[in-house]
């Protein structure tokens, strides 16, 4: 398979199929894939076949199918899936690339699936005894990432512990966390073992896997410290220039008395990503070991406004392009939301990290700036984008418990949209709406008739509520408040009657289209969105006590003659999710899956589950429902790639299009 290669290329495509693609730009990163073809078993016999159709493929390019050396089908240009009734487990399947007649690659052979999910056996960590109280492990949040550049995305998982915790929570004493790396057919590439001072949660390791140097192969990102040890065996200390990062006892325990971590240095180390190895090693910034690094001192309340932890151990990151689409990406590393707000850009040249700048919302009126020489730059901001007084004109208490990133002002680099407030390119605040922090963040093309792309937040800050708004400016499309904290929200295109997206929160029993009308009552679940049943509307996803299920979503009316909410499940293979091989979401309440991308097949996304029956086994589905619709892969937009890279950050969202696939009904 032909080595995974980062490269610039026009997006003709993209600009000749969706021509109400909300981002028109002309150039854009995409990652060097091969077709991830599969083929999957039919509900009625035989199998469908899938594959990728990538952004940079020619507008005329065209697919031959070929079983066991014969052509089956020749010519294909409306979809990226072909079902084969006669087909049998002990066929070969072949896909062939065209442009005008002419080769241009032709896949590996393809075995069919045996099963209804792609089963990858994984090495589950041993539990143990903390205060006399037993733990075990189980797969938690996962990314992907070509990490030996051969065209196939390995899979990175996280090992959560069962006594992890986050910091509003006393006398918790956790297990060290893992970093495991597989390939698809389960070999395990390497284990990072981050350490008895990086405590478990789902607010401390915020990893980041993407091909960081443009080299063709994804390395890993996230935050370590003394006693880390790399997928090689070594101290990620000993990956460091500083002496004083080289010098550190890893032997030395930081953990207080409450299970808290909030003394010791911090470092952020790049790993290799086929290896494992750590490749370099710098202090973490802003660092709480006062002053190392040229980190500015953090002392406790006075600073964060508490002394255990809960509002400084909280942590994001996200993958940006900050320099442009033909430059190489930046790791933003964020701490701290619910009072000041750091965000740490930070890059790499192949060899060594270096920093890029540190925005710091120091206050509700002031933002300190230090750039890539150390000069610092202060600017006071007296107002907001909701016109409401008293609330904060910075970043400083507007975090969510996650990010999303997207060029939103049309200047060719990324911006991070962080929680209520936008950060710019450059590390400058670009406006804060003032309305607080929150936990679900949506960043889409949800109104289509506007330029631009759009931002639909729930709101846990008074006067709560939510809001939508111009992803550019801050300027409020629509916004209400609601009577108490408003935990979670959805953006999806769910009804076909309605242009755009629709979206609903906790604390209303309506959906919304995108002008701000309710135009359905009994709203659907409040969780994941996916492309799965093959039309260009999304379907939900959502897990009941950890068991997970796909939904389909329509209107009907009532008794009334109101419209109202219809959600059907959709089984997989004429099963329940669980029913498979005890396929169960994660996060607890959240009931996430570990990830949600388009990583095999047409444009539909994958579901990687974990089995709770043994802890021993990730389990990804692919849609076998055929479509009649033809779209790049989704991991070739680049808000979606975007998307996934952030996706296990802290409460972890749905990834979302750059562009409105609405307009190809």
């Amino acid at each position: 398979m032909t080595a995974m290669r980062t490269h610039v290329v026009l997006t003709f495509f993209f600009l000749t199929l969706l021509t109400t693609h909300a981002q028109t730009t002309s150039e854009q990163q995409m990652e060097r894939l091969g077709r991830g073809a599969v083929a999957v078993m039919r509900d009625n016999g035989g199998y469908m076949l899938s594959w990728r159709l990538l952004g940079y493929d020619s507008p005329q390019t065209t697919f031959d199918v070929l079983r066991n050396g014969d052509v089956i089908a020749k010519g294909l240009d409306q979809s990226t899936c072909y079902e084969d009734p006669n087909g049998k487990a002990n066929d070969r399947y072949t896909i062939v690339a065209r442009v005008e007649n002419r080769v241009v690659d032709t896949t590996p052979a393809i075995i069919p699936m045996q099963d209804y999910c792609l089963r990858i056996p994984i090495d589950t960590p041993e539990g143990g005894l903390i205060s006399d109280r037993p733990y075990r492990y189980t797969p938690n949040d996962c990314s992907v990432g070509d990490v030996d550049g051969d065209g196939e995305y390995e899979i990175i998982v996280k090992w959560d512990p069962t006594n992890s915790a986050d910091n509003s929570f006393r006398n918790r004493f956790t297990g060290n966390a893992y970093l495991d790396c597989y390939k698809l057919d389960g070999t395990k590439l390497w284990r990072i073992d981050l350490g008895k001072n990086i405590r478990s949660g789902a607010h401390y390791t915020q990893f980041l896997v993407y091909d960081f140097d443009l080299d063709g192969r994804a390395e890993l990102i996230c935050k370590t410290a003394p006693n880390s040890m790399d997928g090689t065996g070594h101290y990620v200390s000993e990956a460091a220039n500083d002496d004083d990062i080289r010098t550190t006892d890893n032997e030395k325990s930081y953990v207080n008395y409450d299970g808290h971590v909030l003394n010791g240095p911090e470092y952020l180390t790049v790993f290799e990503g086929c290896t494992g190895k750590a490749l370099h090693t710098i202090f973490y910034r802003p660092n709480r070991a006062g002053g190392v690094g040229g980190a500015p001192d953090m002392p406790g309340r006075d600073y964060w406004g508490d002394d255990y932890g809960n509002r400084s151990e909280r942590y994001l990151a996200c993958v940006a392009f900050l320099d442009g689409s033909d430059k190489a990406p930046s790791a933003v590393m964020c701490r701290g939301y619910y009072t000041r707000s750091h965000l740490w850009a930070v890059d790499f040249d192949g060899k060594q990290l270096h920093h890029k700048w540190l925005h710091a919302s120091v206050s509700r009126h002031e933002v300190q700036l230090t750039d890539a020489s150390g000069n610092l730059e202060t600017k006071t901001y007296q107002s907001n984008t909701s016109g409401l007084t008293g609330k904060s004109c910075t970043a400083f208490g507007q975090g969510a418990h996650s990010v999303a990133v997207g060029d939103v002002d049309g200047d060719g680099r990324d911006e991070i949209i962080y929680g209520s407030a936008a950060i710019d390119h450059d590390g400058r605040l670009l406006y804060s709406t003032g309305l607080g922090h929150g936990d679900a963040l949506h960043l889409t093309d949800i109104v289509p008739d506007r330029p631009g792309l759009e931002c639909f937040m729930v709101l846990e800050e008074r006067p709560h509520g939510r809001h939508l708004r111009d992803a550019r400016t801050g300027e409020l499309l629509y916004y209400t408040t609601s009577s108490d904290d408003n935990g979670r929200g959805l953006a999806a295109d769910i009804f076909s009657e309605y242009p755009g997206l629709e979206y609903w929160d906790i604390f209303n029993d309506s959906v919304f289209c995108s002008n701000g009308k309710a135009v359905a009552a009994h709203r659907p679940s409040i969780n994941f969105r996916i492309y799965w049943d093959g039309d260009m509307e999304d379907e939900l996803f959502d897990s009941r006590r950890n068991r997970p299920y796909i939904y389909k979503v329509g209107l009907e009316k009532d008794e009334n003659g109101h419209d109202v909410v219809r959600s059907t499940e959709i089984p997989v293979y004429g099963r329940s999710l669980y029913d498979i091989y005890h396929s169960t979401s994660c996060n607890s309440t959240k009931g996430t899956p570990n990830l949600q991308a388009d990583l095999l097949g047409d444009w539909r996304e994958e579901l990687i589950l974990w089995d709770s029956s043994d802890a021993g086994h990730l389990n990804i589905f692919t849609t076998n429902i055929p479509t009649q619709h033809r779209l790049p892969t989704l991991m070739h937009d680049h808000i979606y790639r975007m998307s996934v890279a952030w996706q296990n950050v802290g409460y972890n969202q749905p990834p979302h299009l750059g562009y409105y696939v609405g307009g190809n009904r």
